[in-house]
């Protein structure tokens, strides 16, 4: 079964660097903020039974993106705390086509 897709639109930038995003299908509407203070808050759900991603320059929501620790801010403290989890995600929720998991 392949799921519906719905493009979200940069709507605007606020002075505070948030954004505010909007899809222009379903109406989904949210307020981001991007790490090292990342926030989202949803102004209007939409249709949330469908995937919503979209992007500006190389960077796109909604995708599965690899980042690098150094790139978002986290120091080694905070890597360290988080270790537990990025284990429990890769064990539970990791690549779906491996055999025998």
């Amino acid at each position: 079964m392949i799921q519906e897709r719905h493009a979200m639109l940069l709507n605007q930038t606020f002075p505070t660097g948030a954004e505010d995003w909007l899809c222009p299908i379903c109406g989904r509407r949210f307020i981001m903020t991007w790490p090292p203070n990342y926030r989202k808050i949803v102004l209007v759900g939409g249709d949330e039974f469908v995937i919503h991603a979209g992007g500006k320059g190389s960077l796109e929501i909604g995708v599965s993106v690899n980042l690098e620790p150094s790139e978002i801010g986290l120091t080694a403290e905070d890597q360290e705390r988080l270790a537990p989890y990025e284990e429990w995600v890769e064990k539970n929720l990791g690549d779906d086509d491996q055999e025998g998991d």
